[in-house]
Formats: C-alpha cells, sequence, structure tokens
C-alpha cells in the first residue's frame, strides 16, 4: 500500500496532464499507470532503492523515466513525498 503526499498528488497530476499534452491521452495513461505500479513494487520491496537521507532525513529514491520518486517507507505502507523530474533539483523540492 502506498499513500501520496498532497504535493507528491499534485505533481502525479502535472505529470498526467504535461504528458496528455504533449504525447496524448494513450502515453498519459500508460506513463502514469506505470508510476502507480512503481509504488505498488516499492511497497514490496521498498529497500530496493538507494538511501536519499543527505537530501532528507528518512527519504529514498526511485528513478523512474523522466521522474524520481521519493518515498519514506512506514510501518504498513510507503509515503510518497514527491514525484520531481530528474532535472529537479531535490534540495529544493523536498
Amino acid at each position: 500500500m502506498y499513500k501520496l503526499s498532497n504535493l507528491a498528488a499534485e505533481d502525479f497530476a502535472r505529470i498526467y496532464e504535461y504528458t496528455l499534452n504533449n504525447f496524448g491521452v494513450e502515453q498519459a495513461d500508460l506513463y502514469t499507470d506505470n508510476i502507480e505500479k512503481c509504488f505498488n513494487s516499492l511497497f514490496l520491496t521498498p529497500f530496493m532503492d538507494r538511501d536519499n537521507s543527505d537530501v532528507k532525513a528518512g527519504i529514498r529514491r526511485h528513478d523512474h523515466g523522466q521522474h524520481a520518486i521519493f518515498y519514506q517507507v512506514k510501518v504498513d505502507y510507503i509515503f510518497v513525498v514527491r514525484i520531481l523530474h530528474q532535472q529537479m533539483n531535490p534540495v529544493l523540492h523536498l
């Protein structure tokens, strides 16, 4: 199970909108569906990705396509903090 922060939910919506406007509905659905699959995979194997505590304490990072998913491992779920484009500086956005 996963939960999104308010900022991560906004990130997800912006990713969908950008992909829809630039690549069409089929690609927008496919890309965001794959991001959601990543969330589920992260829940099953939450420690498979690198620790990013140097950026923010307790944060892990998973790269997917053009984006990086920043999350925290909780007891019963992962908490997605942000979904940032690879070119964005996480220090400024986490």
